[in-house]
C-alpha cells in the first residue's frame, strides 16, 4: 500500500511539476527490501516530507475561479489532456491555458478553446471557446461561444452565442443568440435572439426575436417578433409575422394569430348578444383580429322546467370590411345543446354568412342566414326540443350506424356588437 502511495503521488506531482517530480523518484529508488538502514537510506527519508511539503504548498495554490474573467496572464497550448482540472499536462496552470484542442477523461478547466474540447463529464472554460465542444453532463464557458456546443444535460454561457447550442436539457447563456438553440426543456437569452429557438417546454428571450421559437408549451419574447412562433402558448409585444398556439398574446400583431384563442390589445374585440331559431338569448365573445378571429359563446331558453335548455360554444371567423361602416361576417362555429347536464352527444354545426353595420362608436347590428348541420346521439331520448319560439323546417333528417343521427336546416342570426 506503501508503494502504491508513492507512485500515485509521483504522478500526481509530475503534472504540477515535472522536474520536481523527477527529483522526488530519484530519492526513492531503494525499494524497502534492501539493506539495513544508511545513511542514504536517512537521505532518502529526510528527502520525502520536503517533497510531500512542496507538493503540499502547490495544491494550496490552486485558484479554481470557473466565472472569473481576469484573464491578463493567459498562454496558449496546441494541446492538452487531464483527468480532472489540474491533473493533467497543463497542472497546476490549467485555469490560465488557452487550448487548441483539449481532451479531459473526466472535466477540464481552461481559460479557453480555440478548437475542439471533448469530455466525459465536464468543460469549463473561463474565457471564449470557439471550434466545437462536447460533453457528457455540461459545458460551462465565461466568454463568447463561436462554434458548436453540444451536451448530455446543459450548455451555460456567460456572454454571446454565435453558433449552435444542442443540450439535453437547457441552453442558457447571458448575451445574444447568432444561430441555434435546441434544447429537451427550456433555452434562455435575456438578449435578442436571430435564428431558431426549438425547446420541448419553453424558449425565452427578454429582448428581440428574428427568426423562430418553437416549443411543447411556452414560447416567450420580451419585445418585437420578426418571424414567426408555435407553441401551446406564445406571447410577445409586437409581433412582425404570425403566432400558432392554443392560446396567443400580442400587443400587435401585423399577421394573423391561428389558436384557440388569441388576444390582441390592439386588435378586434367585441361582447354580442344575439338571437336565432333555436336560443332566444345568447351572449358571445370576439377575440384576435377581422383577418381572423376566436368565438367563445353560451345560449339559453328559459322555459317552464325543471331542467332549463342551455347550449355553449366554440367558432372561428373573418369580418373584411365592405365600406367606411360596413363589414361582411363569414363564421364557422359548434355549439352542444343540452336539457339539464351535458349527457349525451347533440352538436350544431354552423355556418354564418351575415353583414355588420358600425351604427355608432362601440355599437354594431348584425344580421344574416346560417346553414345548420346537428350530429346527435340517436339513442339518448331525452334531448331537448330544436324549435320552440319559432317555425323552422328540418329538410334532412337520417339516421347513421353507431347511434347517430344528422339534421339539416336553414336558420338566421341578428343582435349587437359591443367593442
Amino acid at each position: 500500500m506503501k508503494k502504491i502511495t508513492q507512485i500515485f503521488a509521483i504522478i500526481l506531482l509530475s503534472s504540477f511539476n515535472p522536474l520536481e517530480a523527477m527529483n522526488f523518484q530519484t530519492g526513492s529508488d531503494k525499494t524497502l527490501d534492501e539493506a539495513p538502514f544508511s545513511q542514504t537510506d536517512s537521505l532518502k527519508t529526510s528527502e520525502k516530507p520536503n517533497a510531500l511539503h512542496s507538493l503540499d504548498q502547490k495544491i494550496k495554490t490552486i485558484q479554481f475561479d470557473p466565472f472569473g474573467k481576469n484573464l491578463k496572464d493567459t498562454t496558449t497550448a496546441s494541446f492538452q489532456f487531464s483527468f480532472v482540472p489540474f491533473v493533467g499536462t497543463n497542472g497546476t496552470n490549467s485555469g490560465n491555458v488557452v487550448n487548441d484542442y483539449s481532451f479531459n477523461w473526466l472535466g477540464g478547466y481552461s481559460a479557453g478553446t480555440n478548437k475542439l474540447e471533448m469530455a466525459g463529464l465536464f468543460n469549463i472554460n473561463r474565457g471564449d471557446m470557439r471550434g466545437v465542444q462536447m460533453a457528457g453532463w455540461f459545458n460551462q464557458i465565461g466568454g463568447k461561444v463561436e462554434g458548436v456546443q453540444l451536451a448530455g444535460l446543459f450548455n451555460s454561457n456567460l456572454d454571446s452565442v454565435k453558433g449552435v447550442q444542442l443540450a439535453g436539457l437547457a441552453n442558457f447563456t447571458t448575451g445574444s443568440v447568432d444561430g441555434v438553440q435546441m434544447a429537451g426543456v427550456a433555452n434562455f437569452s435575456p438578449k435578442k435572439v436571430e435564428g431558431v429557438q426549438l425547446a420541448g417546454v419553453m424558449n425565452f428571450t427578454a429582448e428581440d426575436l428574428k427568426g423562430s421559437q418553437i416549443a411543447g408549451v411556452l414560447n416567450f419574447a420580451g419585445k418585437t417578433v420578426k418571424g414567426s412562433q408555435s407553441g401551446l402558448v406564445n406571447y410577445a409585444r409586437k409581433v412582425n409575422g404570425f403566432q400558432l398556439g392554443l392560446i396567443n398574446f400580442s400587443d400587435s400583431i401585423s399577421g394573423i394569430p391561428v389558436g384557440f384563442l388569441s388576444f390582441v390589445k390592439s386588435g378586434y374585440h367585441t361582447a354580442e348578444i344575439s338571437v336565432n331559431e333555436i336560443m332566444p338569448f345568447n351572449l358571445a365573445f370576439r377575440t384576435g383580429k377581422r383577418e381572423f378571429y376566436n368565438i367563445v359563446f353560451a345560449g339559453i331558453r328559459p322555459e317552464w322546467d325543471n331542467q332549463v335548455t342551455w347550449s355553449f360554444g366554440y367558432g372561428v371567423g373573418t369580418s373584411p370590411r365592405l365600406g367606411k361602416k360596413t363589414f361582411l361576417n363569414i363564421e364557422v362555429s359548434s355549439e352542444q345543446l343540452n336539457r339539464g347536464r351535458v349527457e349525451a352527444l347533440n352538436l350544431v354545426n354552423r355556418l354564418y354568412v351575415g353583414g355588420e353595420f358600425q351604427a355608432a362608436k362601440g355599437l354594431a347590428i348584425f344580421a344574416g342566414p346560417t346553414l345548420n348541420f346537428r350530429v346527435y346521439d340517436t339513442s339518448y331520448s331525452f334531448h331537448p326540443d330544436l324549435f320552440t319560439y319559432t317555425k323552422t323546417s328540418v329538410h334532412s333528417d337520417r339516421y347513421h350506424p353507431e347511434d347517430l343521427g344528422s339534421q339539416f336546416w336553414l336558420g338566421f342570426r341578428a343582435g349587437f356588437r359591443f367593442f
